[in-house]
């Protein structure tokens, strides 16, 4: 855990009642209701864990390290985390592997995921329940989560209800890219259902960005036809789509040297706009937080 215990105690609250913790070796227990949420192996149990979900593997990220996407969202994250006053409360939503761990060191931060990966401090879907004491977060991390959650209204209400104003959401979201994670991906959303779904809960779009590379996206159609479609058509025709797949990856390598990195811009500068992902930062206003009915 990257915070401190006395400080996690004046954060977290019985999800049941409002009470507060009493905090032990193994669990805490509300001082209201005698509610008892356990710690193992430094997390503290919120929720059960899904019994279909497919953990990942840990992969190594940072700023010149995995997809032009992944090290776009990096580049931005380390640009938002420049911005936040050191003693800023932050907490890493989905966050998994703690993928972005290094560039939260010597702040107060909180990892929370609804699978108990080793990195995280957390377990509890916020769709469900809520642990946390109203507006006691400065800052929330939300980094390629947000397309693996159905009830987003949900999660949005939840933010808004943590976040003190003038708290910033940090959101990273794919749009044209592949299903992953499965069955835990269900939606990609346009700039304009980001804009629309953080009005919804009094959350200000101060920062939009779309991340567009077209030779990235280039490669994803072409690792399609080459793992999924190309396989299963029958000899010969089998063999000229092999030789035009290879004609492909060139155009793509030389696509890449032409065009270099992606470029991150906002949608309204782009004539036609077909971004790998978005890139956002919501601001919590000071209008209070209201129930949405969906």
């Amino acid at each position: 855990m990257k915070i401190e215990r006395t400080l996690l105690k004046t954060i977290l609250i019985c999800e049941r009642c409002g009470g507060d913790f009493s905090q032990t070796e193994t669990a805490l227990t509300c001082s209201r209701c005698n509610h008892v949420v356990r710690e193992e192996d430094g997390k503290f149990f919120f929720s059960s864990v899904p019994g279909d979900i497919q953990p990942f593997d840990k992969r190594e990220r940072g700023p010149d390290i995995g997809t032009p996407w992944r090290r776009a969202n990096w580049k931005f994250l380390q640009q938002q985390v420049e911005q936040i006053p050191p003693e800023t409360i932050i907490l890493d939503v989905g966050a998994g592997r703690g993928d972005f761990v290094t560039l939260f060191e010597q702040r107060n931060y909180l990892t929370l995921d609804i699978y108990p990966y080793p990195q995280v401090d957390i377990v509890c879907d916020l769709t469900k329940i809520m642990p946390f004491r109203p507006q006691s977060m400065d800052a929330i991390i939300l980094m390629n989560v947000l397309e693996h959650v159905y009830n987003s209204h949900e999660l949005f209400a939840a933010f808004a209800k943590m976040l003190a104003p003038g708290g910033k959401l940090i959101v990273a979201i794919p749009f044209l890219l592949k299903l992953h994670q499965t069955p835990y991906d269900f939606v990609r959303y346009t700039h304009h259902a980001l804009q629309k779904l953080g009005e919804d809960h009094h959350l200000t779009l101060s920062h939009l960005e779309g991340y567009y590379d077209p030779a990235f996206i280039l490669g994803e159609g072409i690792n399609h036809l080459k793992y999924n479609v190309v396989p299963a058509i029958p000899k010969p025709k089998h063999y000229f789509l092999r030789a035009v797949l290879l004609g492909l990856e060139v155009q793509k390598r030389l696509l890449q040297i032409g065009l270099g990195n992606g470029q991150a811009v906002h949608p309204d500068h782009t004539p036609n706009p077909a971004p790998v992902g978005y890139q956002v930062v919501y601001t919590r206003t000071t209008a209070g937080a209201t129930h949405f009915e969906g």
